[in-house]
């Protein structure tokens, strides 16, 4: 889904208006949902496009998200502008994982500005340098699921098992007590 906003934007100063895109993607992965944004610039942009990954994971409910930002100016008034409340939003769930993406250093910046906002809060939210890291660690919480869930069921075959050997052991036990206080014949 793209969802481009058309601004104007120069001088006062007998300069050409310049038109530009603010415009976001958000694409359904089989494991996390992906969210581009290029060319904000406003606090309502933003506000925008948070609201979108609120409404496609809602429909999707992935458990990782990945939020790619490019050509965009940074935002440091997270929390006067609320916008940490969509992240509080997405991170309903404590398995959520929310992974954040800047190609500048001030989207960077404001990024980890966000991380610790997000981690005063208990939410899990991280800022990383590219995209390969941040997948990574959105398919990490995955790897670890898959390997709970062969773990359990390891588990629950062992327990079977010993439950399995426990009973045959008192079975074995049982004979050979009964055997022993039978009357010997005579």
């Amino acid at each position: 889904m793209v969802r481009p906003s058309h601004r104007n934007s120069g001088s006062e100063q007998g300069r050409p208006l310049r038109s530009t895109y603010m415009g976001y993607r958000i694409t359904v992965e089989p494991d996390f949902l992906l969210a581009e944004l290029f060319d904000r610039e406003t606090v309502e942009e933003t506000q925008a496009f948070l609201r979108a990954i609120v409404r496609e994971n809602g429909k999707h409910r992935r458990s990782g998200i990945l939020i790619l930002v490019r050509s965009s100016k940074p935002i440091f008034q997270v929390v006067p502008h609320r916008l940490i409340e969509y992240f509080e939003e997405l991170s309903v769930a404590s398995s959520y994982r929310i992974a954040l993406v800047g190609d500048t250093r001030d989207l960077r910046m404001s990024h980890e500005y966000i991380e610790l906002i997000a981690q005063q809060r208990k939410l899990n939210v991280r800022s990383f340098r590219d995209e390969t890291a941040a997948l990574q660690w959105l398919k990490h919480r995955r790897q670890l699921q898959e390997r709970r869930q062969r773990n359990g069921r390891r588990d629950q075959q062992e327990r079977r098992q010993q439950q399995q050997r426990r009973a045959q052991n008192e079975r074995r036990s049982h004979q050979r007590r009964s055997s022993r206080d039978a009357p010997s014949p005579a």
